[in-house]
């Protein structure tokens, strides 16, 4: 799942278990949800009808994703999924490199940080959840 990652987003990632704090997780163990739109009453961001939200949990943080869900006949392992950054933090925006095209067409960095704020909080709370999805109120 990192291998869409650029290279500047996925330094965070890198193992610490070298200070023995704590090593890199599995990516089958970072929570996740799938997400469509209209399904919440928030703008949504996205250039994509259909998509995963991922929380990643590291240095007591959490990073929010949103990837491309793949067919069945691209998800062979040899094609990595699309994945953009979900944060309201603009400076965080500027130090990624990844697959932009998955956000809307927006005017103004206010207007993507505003429409991707509340999907970053759901993410926040997909990880708090320990992977256990929002419920739909919640949405």
């Amino acid at each position: 799942m990192l291998a869409g990652l650029s290279l500047a987003a996925a330094i965070p990632f890198l193992p610490l278990a070298a200070d023995g704090m704590e090593a890199v997780p599995s990516a089958s163990s970072f929570p996740e949800m799938v997400l469509r739109k209209g399904q919440t009453l928030d703008e949504w961001p996205f250039s994509i009808d259909e998509g995963k939200l991922i929380c990643i949990r590291y240095a007591g943080q959490r990073f929010v994703f949103f990837a491309e869900i793949l067919p069945e006949d691209e998800a062979d392992g040899m094609k990595a999924p699309r994945m953009a950054a979900v944060t309201a933090n603009p400076f965080s925006l500027f130090g990624t490199h990844d697959s932009r095209d998955l956000y809307a067409p927006w005017v103004s960095l206010q207007t993507l940080v505003t429409r991707l704020a509340p999907y970053e909080r759901m993410g926040w709370k997909l990880c708090d959840s320990a992977g256990i999805p929002p419920q739909s109120d919640e949405l």
